[in-house]
């Protein structure tokens, strides 16, 4: 399967956003970690820290779909094009 430059400049652009989400989430995940420990030691009240955890876990799953680079959508119509050639 043969891609233009346009093509494999989006599939670059999602590479890097794959790798900007999964750091992020990483980071999520540490602070989180922290979160639990200090919400144990009696530092930060357990009420609180679970509107954050919540609004944590929705944007790690919506996060690959905001900010730069391209969507979903984009990388399926580039496979759509390049399966419905093969055939």
């Amino acid at each position: 399967m043969k891609f233009t430059d346009k093509e494999l400049l989006v599939i670059a652009a999602a590479k890097k956003k794959v790798k900007s989400a999964t750091l992020f989430r990483v980071l999520l995940i540490i602070a989180m970690l922290c979160a639990i420990a200090l919400m144990f030691t009696g530092v930060v009240i357990a009420e609180h820290i679970i509107y954050v955890a919540f609004a944590a876990v929705l944007l790690a799953l919506a996060l690959p779909q905001f900010g730069p680079g391209p969507k979903y959508e984009e990388l399926l119509k580039l496979l759509e094009s390049k399966a419905n050639m093969q055939q």
